[in-house]
Formats: structure tokens, C-alpha cells, sequence
């Protein structure tokens, strides 16, 4: 840290250069935002200022890709079968009769294909059953005689309600591939095979290889990502994974089947020939377009249909290719938008993916080519830097050529051919950015550094103090303040039997799905987090910000909590997972609150003799069958009418001389909370009880008891009036004198 200190004072000296190094530092943001949006799951929000330049970013490479095309070179591997529009007019209806594609698969058979792949649906028996059955024959006699077909299928998105509508009810075990030594996460959405999409029944039985297709064009309708394996829930509700239609027919050609792999930081890799493939948490991969349409040898399905036994053309672009077999007619609407072709048929997405893969055309990692843009940019900006330091206005416009020139040579000489995808637009906008006004970057400097403070910071304190904090840096130290504060104390009932009967990850997600809901809720209702204890929330309100009503904010925070729970349970429940019991005490009065702890490491806190009340309140919960718990102190201060609250008790928790009394607050999900009557008879039953009236009081009791025997409250005050009716009654007859914590 010395080191870099010392390096930022030196440019600081230079004067001017302020400016200059936050244009750098911001285009280096720009990279890293780019790279993160494209990893967002679908329901997550992707920053929308960051695709504004993104957008230039992906088009300058498209533009770089295409040119570095060869139009004289053509794939020696992979043959176009394309189903054109002369197909269609000679044949003269859509969809194309299953005879024509049985005689397709047999004169492929003829000329010696080695695998071909359909980028064509059979979801439907056609009206002449024996034409589907002479289809599925052709198949067979061709997988007899050596080669491999593969069909095509769509996946669907859906929510578990709803999955069988259109999944599929049955997978074929020959459609699943190796997973390799570990398994990726399961995408937010489960993937099931559409059932209106998969081949028919006759085709099926011929163990034909099965690829997915469809995939998600990027934010500006481009196809530059491919969704080359999914997550697929089979009807065991395991996780199995489903290759592409193009990592299928790669797999058949090479005859060696591709695995994925995990490291212990999560990153999905896919191991095809020798060559690792990252892979996105979407199970994308970036399409590497290295081939156009001319450079592959095309051949129109008629033509292949009415070819001669011994024709030169086909024998020379079929045998011992993998052939691609798909629409290009303008009317079957199979077109999209690529880097390549702004009207490609969807086909050569699937064809390109093949020829990355069976060529070894793969893209360094993400890492490799951040460190390289890194370097080439900040090569470029020391040079423009430097020579600015000269005065020359000639010689600062010949470096900021130099180092465009420079980049973009490197790009297209070295970097591009080798599989690089480096982030060049932003280096051009930091070299131009370069002059820009230091004034307007000292100003884009501070807003940056408070947005990073409240963005970190945010994650784990209360926005509150996070703008506490970013207006007064200055309490950033040791110390704290009398304040006067409601404390919550919440905890869930039994959570050590809980956990002993879950995994780690079970307990872990749930335990985050309920902190998370009750934290903010906490927020919410401008209460302040404390900490978490195990299972356990500590919070408080009326801290670092004056809250005047905050027992109020906080006691409806409480029951905002309890009125959540339901819901939460209700999704433990639907996964089988136990439910959730809690409990909540809150007392109000003076505490001290701030940051405690050392000089280098500290948290914002409440301590004392009223935080710890307000734990003691959250322990008697289960003692007596309450929910939420207040005390005196706070129930005093609650407007009239606001809420519903009963008094239970006066008790002496351990550790203290004096008695408080506690009150139970009536949360909607209450038994009580329906029973206005039951209710008001309990508070007239203790007020009987504390005017040592006990026969009164025990017959309201069992009235109550009547309607609501699990009342825990009403059975223990029944119990009190049975004993003091029968024994003497002592001065402190109605406190409860607690030995345990």
C-alpha cells in the first residue's frame, strides 16, 4: 500500500494528470460492467448506462471479426444442406413430405456422410403414417451403416405449476450427456424439453442423437452467444444436462464426447478435444463467427435429391463430412441477426458453433483477454501521458495516433487470429478521453468514490448509516452517544433441532431467504441492523438517525416480521424443508450506540442495560407462548388505538431487582386477532386477576379457553387464579421471578 501511496503522490505532482488517470480508471470499469451484465441470470437487472457503450464495444469487434474472413477458404469439414427457396418451389409444399427426407438421409447414405444433423423439427405425425415410418427406416440403415443423425428439439422455461402443460413426459436416456466430475448450478428457471417440439415417437426409437436448439439474441438483437448445454430437471427432479444441436454433431463427427467440469469457485467449463470451453451461469458460450456462409460448400436440398448416383460435386462434398441440413428460404422465417450477416439462417449458428469446436477455434478466457486490453491500454495512456508532459500539440496528436494505430495493429496481427477478444473501444475512448477537462473528472471522481462507499457498505449496514457515514466521515472512528432507541430482538424456536436435520446448503438457503425478508423489513420500517446471531436478528430504531416514534416504527417492524413468516414457511413447506418459529422482544430507552470495537475494525452498535431487557423479552417468548413480547417501557409510548397489545405479565428476568411488565402484541395471524371478543374478555380477566378478584377472572379464562384452547397465555393466567384461590396470596403474587436467561 506504501508503494501505490507513493505512486499516486507522484502523479499527483504532475499537474493536469488527475483528469487523465480517472478516464483511465473509468474505462477499466466500463470493461469489468460489460463482462458483468453478460453474467446476470434473466431475472436479474442489468446496469442499462453500461450498454450505451457496450453496444459500440460489440460492433467494433463484430466489424473486426468479418474482416478477417478469408472468402477463398472453405471448411474441410462440414457440408450446408440448405432447404433453399428452388426446394420449396419444386417441391411445392411446407413442411417438406417425410419421404423427400427419407430419400435424403439415404442419399447422404450414398455418398458417404458421416453425420448429419437436422436443424428441423418432426413434432407431428404426418397424415401418411408409412411416410414417418420410411423416414425413421432411413435413419436406422444409416446409423447401421456407420453415421450418425442428429434431431433437433426446443426447451421451455417454465414455473413448476405449469410444467405439464408442455414438458415433455418421458426423456430418453441416449438424449442426456456426461457431466463430467462435478455439477453446475441450478439455473433460477428450470429447462424442460418441450413436448410439442420433440421428434415423434417413430423417430425416437431409432436412437438418433438429440440436440436442443433456440437460443437468446445479446440486448441489440444480435446472436452472439449460444446456449451450448442446459440444466435439465428430469422427471426424478435431478439435474441432468442436454447438449446443443451443434456440440451434439461435433461429439458425432469426432466420435469423442465432451464433459463438464466445476472448479471449486463455481466457473462451468466444458472439455471438448483436448480444449476447455467456458461456460456462462446460462450454459452460453460465445460464438467465435470465423466462417461465412461462402465458406462453406452449399448444396441445395433438391439438387442433392436429384443428383446422379456418381456425381463428382456430391462425392466431393459429402463423404466423410458432418452435414447441416436446415432453412435458408426467406418464407420458413429461420433468419437472425449475426456479426456475419444481419439475415442468417439460423443453421449456421448451430454450423459455426461445430467448426469452433472441431477446429479448436476457442476463445482465451475472460481474464486472459481483460489482462491484455489492460495492458494495451495502459501502454497507450502512459505514451499520451508522457509526451503531453513536452507541451507539443504536434507531438500530442502523434501519440494519440501512435497508440491507436498501434492497438489496433496488434489486434488484427496477433491478438485476433489467436482467439483474443480485446475490449478495443474502450481503449480508443481512453486515449481520446485522455484530454478531457480535469475539472469535470475531479468532480466524476468524488461521485464515484461515495457511490463505491454506499454500494459496498450498503451490503451489510443500514442505508441510514451508509449516508450517515458518506455526510460525516468524521464518525468513522470509535465511540458512541447516548440515544434514546427501541431494541427487537427476534430468534428461531428450536433452530438446533433444525439444523441437525438438514444439509448445510438446505440450511444456509433458508436461512437466507428468512433473513432476507425480515432484514428488509427492518429497512423498511427505518430501523437500523445491529447484527445477525446464528438464526438471531438484532435491530434497532431511533439510531443513527432521530426517529421520534420509533417504538412505534418498531413494534409495527415486529409485526410486519410476523405477518411475513407465513409465506416464508409456506415456500419451506412446498420444498419440504421444516417450518420457521419465532419469537420477538422489544424494549425502549436509552442506550449508548455507535461504533465499537478497535481503531481498524469496528460495527455500528447499541449497547446496554435496555438492549439486554429487550434480549431477556425475546428468551420468555416461548415460556409463555407469545409471539411478540413489549415491554412497559415501549407500550407506554405507542399511540392509543395503533395497536392491539394484551398484558401477560410482571417478571423479574435474571439479573434484575425490579419487575416490568410485559405485553403481547396481536399480529394478524393471532388466534385472537379475529376474536375481538376473546380479546377483550382477556383483558378484563387480568385486570380481575390484578385485583386478586380470581374467581371473576378464572371464569372469563375458560370461556376463552372454550373457543381457544391453545392459548398459552390464557391457560398459564387459569392456572395462577386456580393456585391462589387455594393458597395464601403474597404481596408480589402476580410477578414471575425468572432463574434462567
Amino acid at each position: 500500500m506504501t508503494f501505490l501511496k507513493r505512486i499516486w503522490d507522484f502523479i499527483n505532482r504532475w499537474s493536469g494528470l488527475t483528469g487523465p488517470v480517472f478516464i483511465f480508471l473509468g474505462c477499466t470499469l466500463l470493461m469489468v460492467l460489460s463482462d458483468y451484465n453478460r453474467t446476470l441470470e434473466e431475472h436479474e437487472q442489468e446496469l442499462d448506462w453500461v450498454k450505451f457503450p457496450q453496444f459500440f464495444e460489440d460492433r467494433f469487434y463484430d466489424v473486426r471479426t468479418v474482416k478477417q474472413l478469408k472468402p477463398n477458404w472453405q471448411d474441410p469439414n462440414i457440408t450446408i444442406v440448405e432447404i433453399d427457396d428452388k426446394t420449396l418451389s419444386k417441391i411445392g409444399t411446407w413442411p417438406i413430405p417425410r419421404k423427400n427426407h427419407a430419400r435424403l438421409i439415404r442419399r447422404l447414405q450414398h455418398f458417404g456422410a458421416k453425420v448429419v444433423a437436422l436443424d428441423v423439427l418432426y413434432p407431428e405425425n404426418s397424415q401418411d403414417l408409412a411416410q414417418d415410418q420410411d423416414f425413421a427406416t432411413s435413419i436406422s440403415e444409416y446409423k447401421a451403416s456407420g453415421g450418425e443423425v442428429v434431431l433437433s428439439y426446443t426447451l421451455t422455461e417454465l414455473d413448476p405449476e405449469h410444467a405439464s402443460t408442455d414438458a415433455l413426459e418421458a426423456t430418453p436416456d441416449f438424449v442426456y450427456m456426461q457431466s463430467g466430475n462435478a455439477q453446475l448450478n441450478t439455473p433460477t428457471k428450470p429447462f424442460w424439453i418441450n413436448r410439442h417440439t420433440f421428434p415423434i415417437d417413430s423417430l425416437v426409437k431409432t436412437e438418433a442423437l438429440m440436440g436442443h436448439i433456440g437460443n437468446l439474441e445479446d440486448f441489440d438483437g444480435v446472436f452472439r452467444h449460444y446456449r451450448i448445454i442446459a440444466n435439465y430437471i428430469d422427471q426424478s427432479k435431478a439435474t441432468v444436462y442436454v447438449s446443443s444441436l451443434g456440440l451434439a454433431a461435433s461429439e458425432a463427427f469426432s466420435k469423442q464426447r465432451s464433459k463438464i467440469f466445476t472448479s471449486k469457485s463455481g466457473q462451468a467449463t466444458l472439455n471438448f478435444q483436448g480444449k476447455e470451453i467456458r461456460i456462462d451461469k446460462k450454459g452460453e458460450i460465445k460464438v467465435r463467427y470465423s466462417a461465412g456462409r461462402d465458406n462453406y460448400p452449399r448444396i441445395s436440398y433438391y439438387d442433392l435429391m436429384t443428383a446422379k448416383d456418381n456425381d463428382p460435386e456430391m462425392l466431393k462434398h459429402l463423404k466423410g463430412r458432418l452435414i447441416m441440413v436446415g432453412s435458408s428460404a426467406e418464407g420458413a422465417h429461420d433468419l437472425r441477426s449475426t456479426p456475419l450477416d444481419p439475415k442468417m439462417p439460423g443453421m449456421y449458428v448451430h454450423t459455426n458453433v461445430a467448426h469452433m469446436l472441431l477446429h479448436g477455434f476457442i476463445y482465451q478466457s475472460a481474464e486472459e483477454n481483460f489482462r491484455v486490453s489492460i495492458l494495451l491500454m495502459v501502454t497507450g495512456f502512459l505514451l499520451i501521458v508522457i509526451v503531453q508532459r513536452w507541451g507539443n500539440a504536434l507531438m500530442d496528436i502523434f501519440a494519440l495516433i501512435s497508440a491507436c494505430a498501434a492497438a489496433l495493429a496488434l489486434d488484427w496481427y496477433i491478438f485476433l487470429p489467436d482467439g483474443y477478444e480485446l475490449r478495443l473501444f474502450y481503449c480508443l475512448i481512453c486515449f481520446f478521453g485522455t484530454y478531457s477537462l480535469s475539472t469535470f473528472l475531479n468532480f466524476y471522481r468524488s461521485a464515484k468514490e461515495k457511490k463505491q462507499i454506499k454500494g459496498t457498505f450498503a451490503r451489510y449496514v443500514s442505508p441510514a448509516i451508509v449516508n450517515e457515514m458518506l455526510d460525516h466521515p468524521d464518525k468513522l472512528k470509535v465511540g458512541g452517544e447516548k440515544r434514546d432507541i427501541t431494541c427487537l430482538f427476534s430468534d428461531v424456536r428450536d433452530f438446533t433441532s433444525i439444523s441437525e436435520k438438514l444439509s448445510a446448503t438446505e440450511l444456509s438457503g433458508m436461512l437466507n431467504q428468512y433473513m432476507g425478508t425480515m432484514t428488509d423489513i427492518v429497512f423498511d420500517t427505518k430501523g437500523t441492523l445491529d447484527k445477525y446471531i446464528g438464526d438471531a436478528i438484532v435491530a434497532f430504531w431511533g439510531a443513527p438517525l432521530d426517529l421520534p416514534d420509533h417504538p412505534t416504527c418498531a413494534v409495527e417492524g415486529a409485526v410486519k416480521m410476523m405477518e411475513a413468516l407465513p409465506a416464508v414457511n409456506a415456500d419451506f413447506k412446498a420444498r419440504g424443508l421444516p417450518e420457521f418459529k419465532v419469537g420477538i422482544g422489544l424494549n425502549s430507552g436509552e442506550c449508548a450506540v455507535g461504533n465499537m470495537g478497535s481503531n481498524k475494525i469496528f460495527s455500528y452498535t447499541a449497547l446496554g442495560d435496555n438492549m439486554n431487557l429487550g434480549a431477556r423479552l425475546e428468551g420468555l417468548c416461548k415460556y409463555y407462548g407469545a409471539h411478540i413480547l413489549i415491554s412497559e417501557n415501549t407500550f407506554v409510548r405507542l399511540p392509543e388505538g395503533k395497536f392491539s397489545c394484551r398484558p401477560l405479565d410482571k417478571v423479574k428476568v435474571k439479573g434484575k431487582t425490579h419487575p416490568v411488565k410485559i405485553f403481547e402484541v396481536i399480529h394478524r395471524a393471532h388466534p385472537l386477532a379475529a376474536d375481538r371478543e376473546a380479546f377483550d374478555l382477556y383483558n378484563s380477566a387480568y385486570a380481575s386477576f390484578s385485583q386478586r378478584d380470581f374467581a371473576k377472572a378464572k371464569t372469563f379464562l375458560e370461556g376463552i379457553l372454550l373457543a381457544h384452547p391453545e392459548d398459552k397465555p390464557t391457560g398459564r393466567l387459569l392456572k395462577l387464579c386456580e393456585k391462589w384461590q387455594q393458597e395464601a396470596v403474597p404481596e408480589d403474587f402476580d410477578v414471575t421471578t425468572m432463574t434462567e436467561k
